[in-house]
């Protein structure tokens, strides 16, 4: 049975993975965890930092640490101490989250590069480097725009800062200042900030060729509204649905506080479910 996360649906994978014996070990069930891929075909993960967002941030195996731009750690609320703080909780869409995690706050000239050109087609707010990555065993189809990411036993080293040859600290405020500069002389318009997700708090799976209602979650849009486990799911709106590919779709552009309207085949009834999105990633 495969249970997929969308913008609407919060939903988790169940499977068995190989892995080697010296490997660490799991320390919760694997999980989906949603991206988007940018036009500039890089991985973007969205997530709450001590609850405010939604942020975008790049899945950067490079990176040695999670990077924030000072932008939007202001936003979050994120206070640093030369340079660093420390995110009490974060959260990624599809339900898994870290705390005490440390971050550093600062601008990278890739992403203010990108934002001021308008490149990835939304804005990125940093890098999800080694530090939170390593946590997980990650499985990445990007034919799909879909991750599992496998929590495991596995607490990375911390890493020295950074320097130049010469013993400076590595700095990326030129290159960031330059890529600006160039955008502004190429009269090119910086991407659009991120707006929240649309949530109903449903689980869907696919039963044959019917997408069928697999959980309602409690106090949600969608158990208010007298949605039920074991609903068929016909129509998203106006869009007629009988794959999971097809609900993603219908919902992709859903958004917090949106009237929605379901219509679902219960017992061989056709009923429309009208529910008000709440606020998601």
């Amino acid at each position: 049975m495969l249970r997929i996360v969308g913008a609407l649906f919060v939903c988790v994978i169940f499977a068995e993975s190989a892995r080697s014996q010296d490997a660490a070990k799991s320390a919760g069930p694997p999980t989906v965890v949603p991206f988007k891929l940018t036009r500039t075909q890089h991985v973007v993960v969205r997530v709450k930092i001590d609850g405010k967002g939604p942020f975008h941030f790049v899945v950067d195996t490079g990176c040695p640490v999670l990077v924030i731009s000072s932008e939007a750690a202001k936003k979050a609320g994120l206070e640093g101490e030369k340079g660093v703080g420390v995110i009490k909780k974060l959260e990624f869409e599809g339900g898994l989250s870290q705390e005490n995690v440390k971050a550093r706050i600062e601008t990278p000239f890739q992403i203010e590069g990108m934002n001021n050109m308008g490149l990835p087609g939304v804005e990125l707010h940093g890098l999800m480097g080694y530090t939170v990555l390593a946590k997980y065993k990650m499985e990445i189809d990007l034919s799909r725009e879909r991750m599992i990411w496998t929590p495991l036993a596995f607490e990375p080293p911390p890493l020295d800062k950074l320097k130049l040859k010469d013993g400076s600290a590595a700095s990326i405020e030129i290159m960031g200042t330059l890529l600006k500069v160039i955008s502004r002389l190429s009269g090119l318009k910086p991407s659009p900030p991120g707006t929240p997700r649309g949530f109903a708090g449903i689980e869907l799976e696919q039963a044959g060729k019917r997408v069928r209602v697999a959980r309602v979650l409690e106090d949600t849009p969608a158990a208010q509204a007298g949605l039920k486990a074991g609903d068929e799911l016909q129509m998203i709106g106006k869009q007629a649905v009988a794959t999971l590919a097809e609900a993603l779709a219908a919902v992709a552009a859903v958004r917090s506080g949106q009237d929605l309207s379901l219509e679902v085949l219960r017992g061989g009834e056709r009923l429309v479910i009208q529910l008000k999105t709440a606020t998601g990633l």
